[in-house]
């Protein structure tokens, strides 16, 4: 198996669970398991968000590409960044990539084709709601999107960031989520959740949604783990 690399720290409680993760797909239940070789740069996430407040996705990108760096420096054959927002400037960078890097947006659009939904409302933070990733990535294959109103764009970011971003789980802003997201299930006949977010998972799991829901950071880890698997 390839040795993983992992852009971490943005926030670090959902890095934790990319880790958790990837191991937890190697026990068998028999013997020993055989663990991935597994590398994380832990960003400064300050360092992250003011670049993206500020709009300077220059410097944003040279954050992700020296991280990447570091990752083939450590070893790294193939690997990921474990948020969905820094994904808005994939387009700007992709290219200079230093390694083959799992991109945690087209993982999610080709699950969402292949399970068959058409209409999915994106949760996210702020960032990502309003950048139109994956409304781009869901018009490629013919899909729709439904993002919430201006309001209620800030209003999820804020129940994201700072909290839920650092593994803090408060039952409010949960039942608040699940408020917001029932509202526009029933608007605008969406008949599937992206929680388009690493850290979503850890406050929305299945069944608390009328609707199925996307885990991406669940898919990614799929998607990295069998990558690093190919023989490529």
């Amino acid at each position: 198996m390839k040795k993983i690399g992992l852009v971490g720290g943005l926030g670090p409680a959902s890095t934790i669970e990319y880790y958790r993760g990837l191991t937890e797909k190697c026990k068998t239940g028999q013997g020993t398991p055989a663990y991935p070789e597994i590398v994380i740069d832990s960003v400064n996430m300050s360092e992250h968000v003011c670049a993206l407040q500020n709009g300077d996705y220059e410097r944003l990108g040279e954050l992700l590409l020296k991280s990447l760096q570091n990752l083939k420096a450590a070893g790294a054959e193939v690997a990921a960044i474990t948020a969905n927002t820094e994904h808005i400037i994939w387009d700007m960078v992709s290219e200079r990539f230093p390694l083959p890097v799992v991109s945690i947006v087209d993982t999610a659009a080709d699950e969402i084709k292949r399970r068959g939904y058409q209409r999915i409302l994106i949760l996210g933070t702020e960032f990502t709601m309003k950048s139109g990733l994956y409304e781009a990535a869901l018009k490629k294959n013919g899909l729709a999107a439904v993002v919430p109103a201006e309001e209620d764009i800030v209003a999820i970011g804020k129940l994201i960031y700072p909290n839920l971003e650092n593994g803090i789980v408060i039952p409010e802003d949960k039942c608040r989520i699940i408020e917001l997201a029932e509202t526009y299930i029933s608007d605008c006949d969406a008949d599937a959740v992206l929680l388009g977010c690493t850290e979503l998972p850890l406050a929305i799991t299945p069944g608390d949604i009328s609707v199925p829901t996307l885990n991406t950071t669940e898919l990614h880890i799929n998607e990295i783990y069998a990558r690093a698997q190919q023989d490529e």
